[in-house]
């Protein structure tokens, strides 16, 4: 009996010096009430643990083989609150005001991220500094104030240099010497005399220390937000299609930068088609998708994420609306088939919504005479009673029932949550504008409609 206990005291003390902890405390005014623990790799966040604050503190138990790589502390959802760190087999400790986690982080523990950290900080300062040179030389005029700056500005670039070899000596062999290396940025030993020359210098070298092979930032974000500022920030115009231009552009340059690398073409390209989806850019999507994406090896492409990102560009402005049909007296009317005018509104609403009863018999008044717009409007019903008295109202539209309310199928194809919901369409049926209330679709006909 003594030796079992002796070997279970022996097991216990085994298994708990085999895990490292990762533990923070938040200080200042604290109303978070929980911390979630992710593993970053490439566009996934793999989902740890979640860990609830006591006392502002928290804890995190981490077994000793879980992966290195980039981890992320999240605390606030809707404000995008996290704090990100390497994880190398060693326990970290963070303190940070979550108001203020820039400012005020402190790596308590962790040899690894101490050291990637003050190389963030310290790189960071002398950037400023040479930026701040540079844009002040654009906007010189004077000679010898443009003399002094350039002094001033290979004073700096030689304390960056100096500051980035040394980093990248003290930390080989770490994790953090893959980050601190590809974190590098080009600088021109000297100023640079035109903005233009600016702008095409960082193009021209904004991958230059950046090794897309390296694994240990492939379990990272890292490549990923390169790649986002590059093509997002760094390729601008106030015309759209140019920006669409220089967007398609940015993405090429990408991708002949990756190489043959298929996976991470397959992974940035994701990325890349998910942010699109997000500014709803149908040119863009559509581009990547059909000649980029689905031209991959068909190992390398995720069928959910396709099926994910086509049901939400389904009803993006410029897309022809999903097909469907209703009953006219006993023969079936497609929408696709329906040819009665140059301008359709399709509205979803119901008869149970006090929302609808107020907008929609405006919006049969506003349109009842106008020839050149038809109104489809697919009242969602649990029962046929408000519909037939509607559709005995509203006798210059065309009435469409929708049973089963929001699991009726046309409801479904349209993403339908709320009522009313408004869609114009042009002859064609392509989604030509996504009005939100009633004021907006007046708004709209009344710039674009042709005269009654």
């Amino acid at each position: 009996m003594f030796k079992k206990i002796i070997f279970s005291l022996f097991l216990i003390s085994y298994i708990a010096q085999s895990q490292n902890v990762v533990k923070g405390t938040f200080t200042g005014v604290n109303e978070n009430k929980w911390v979630i623990l992710y593993q970053l790799k490439g566009v996934n966040q793999n989902y740890i643990a979640n860990a609830d604050l006591v006392a502002g503190k928290f804890s995190f138990n981490i077994p000793e083989n879980s992966p290195k790589g980039m981890y992320r502390l999240t605390y606030d959802i809707e404000n995008n609150g996290f704090v990100d760190f390497l994880y190398n087999n060693e326990s970290v400790e963070v303190e940070f005001d979550p108001k203020n986690q820039v400012e005020t982080l402190k790596i308590i523990a962790s040899e690894e991220n101490k050291l990637y950290y003050n190389y963030l900080n310290e790189i960071e300062i002398i950037r400023q500094k040479l930026d701040a040179n540079q844009l002040t030389f654009f906007r010189t005029v004077e000679e010898d104030k443009k003399e002094f700056l350039k002094d001033e500005y290979s004073k700096v670039f030689e304390l960056y240099k100096s500051t980035q070899t040394k980093f990248e000596e003290i930390s080989v062999g770490k994790l953090a010497n893959h980050f601190i290396k590809s974190n590098q940025k080009y600088y021109s030993p000297a100023i640079i005399n035109t903005p233009q020359e600016y702008l095409n210098s960082e193009k021209e070298h904004f991958f230059d220390f950046l090794d897309f092979n390296d694994s240990e930032l492939r379990n990272s974000v890292f490549i990923n937000q390169k790649i986002i500022e590059y093509v997002f920030y760094l390729s601008q115009s106030d015309d759209v299609q140019v920006q669409t231009a220089l967007y398609k552009n940015a993405v090429v340059e990408v991708l002949q930068k990756i190489g043959e690398n298929k996976a991470l073409a397959s992974e940035v390209s994701g990325t890349l088609m998910l942010a699109f989806t997000q500014m709803q850019n149908v040119t863009l999507v559509d581009f990547m998708l059909e000649s980029i994406y689905k031209k991959l090896p068909k190992e390398f492409i995720d069928d959910a994420l396709v099926l994910e990102i086509e049901n939400k560009m389904k009803l993006s402005i410029g897309k022809i609306a999903p097909d469907f049909s209703w009953d006219v007296k006993g023969k079936q009317q497609r929408l696709s088939e329906y040819n009665v005018s140059d301008t359709y509104i399709l509205v979803f609403w119901s008869t149970t919504c006090s929302h609808c009863l107020v907008e929609v018999p405006e919006l049969y008044e506003y349109t009842k005479n106008n020839k050149n717009i038809r109104v489809i409007a697919v009242s969602l019903e649990n029962d046929e009673l408000g519909f037939n008295v509607y559709s005995e109202k509203f006798t210059n539209w065309t009435n469409v029932l929708g049973l089963e309310k929001w699991q009726n199928s046309i409801a479904q194809q349209y993403n339908i949550t709320s009522t009313p919901t408004y869609f114009v369409l042009d002859a064609s049926k392509k989604i030509i504008a996504k009005p939100e209330h009633i004021q907006d679709v007046k708004a709209f006909l009344l710039e674009n409609s042709s005269p009654k």
